[in-house]
């Protein structure tokens, strides 16, 4: 497989890039091609894109679309920024955690809106301008916090990968209703039956504790429930991380405290591999 020139690909997603030679000149725009190409994956899902599909839709050659996109993972990755759009952060809370948890749901809303965004694989950190502007926006929710850069990039990256997890098993379990039968509110009590007859043999007593507690049969939230759930569990450790920021400056351990690393901490060695995971949403 050849390697993308991610360098051309930024040009590209900033429109940095001019169109190359072949196909009729001045006919189409970039906008133009993946506005169409969006639109098809509005209505048919990925799998209903094809630079063929596009290029019928907008009455011109198959060829001729090469001349501004290189090819169809080119083609992804300009769908991906322009749908994903732009936060609109003008009725977000000032306070770091409730605009975090804006920042959060925004991006469940926009992937649930739009399911075909969560068929497309992740690979490279967040690099055009719609998406940079969502990093920016989660950033900036943090200023002023005692988190070091460090810290606020991770954060950023976890609770952007919390709302693709969720609004990935909302869909999927929406999407398996019509062959499960089971809708996002029955799934609890179903699952309660199933585990009662898993653990009825004593083979997992932790497990037999929360069946008999009835977590799962009393369990009808829905998935924006369960959605905030998780998030505050998130947020709350946010919070305790700052607690522990404000105890421990950089300038030294508070008395009795263990040291932390000062600097980069080893644990934010892996900030290349969460960036990759997801910060809004980067094809591969």
């Amino acid at each position: 497989m050849a390697r993308r020139d991610l360098e051309r690909t930024a040009d590209l997603l900033w429109r940095r890039q001019r169109p190359g030679s072949r196909g009729p000149r001045g006919s189409l725009t970039v906008d133009q091609i993946v506005g169409t190409a969006v639109e098809l994956a509005d209505a048919e899902g990925m799998a209903g894109v094809t630079m063929g599909k596009v290029a019928k839709r907008l009455g011109v050659t198959t060829m001729s679309l090469y001349r501004y996109i290189p090819g169809k993972d080119d083609l992804v990755d300009l769908m991906m920024d322009m749908a994903t759009g732009q936060p609109d952060t003008t009725e977000w809370p000032a306070p770091w955690r409730p605009r975090i948890r804006a920042f959060s749901r925004a991006q469940y809303e926009t992937l649930i809106g739009r399911p075909w965004l969560l068929e497309i694989p992740i690979g490279t950190p967040p690099m055009g301008p719609n998406n940079i502007t969502w990093l920016e926006a989660g950033l900036a929710a943090m200023e002023g916090t005692p988190l070091t850069p460090e810290d606020r990039m991770g954060v950023v990256s976890v609770v952007s990968g919390y709302a693709l997890t969720e609004a990935r098993q909302t869909q999927v379990i929406r999407r398996a209703e019509p062959a499960t039968g089971v809708s996002y509110g029955d799934w609890g009590s179903v699952y309660h039956k199933v585990l009662a007859r898993v653990v009825a043999e004593g083979e997992y007593p932790a497990l037999s504790r929360i069946v008999a507690e009835g977590v799962f049969e009393d369990d009808r939230s829905t998935p924006e429930e369960e959605f905030a759930y998780g998030l505050d569990f998130l947020l709350d450790g946010v919070e305790a991380l700052m607690e522990k920021r404000r105890a421990q400056p950089w300038g030294g351990p508070a008395p009795g405290a263990e040291p932390l690393t000062r600097g980069r901490p080893a644990r934010y060695g892996r900030l290349r591999a969460i960036t990759t995971r997801w910060i809004w949403l980067v094809p591969s």
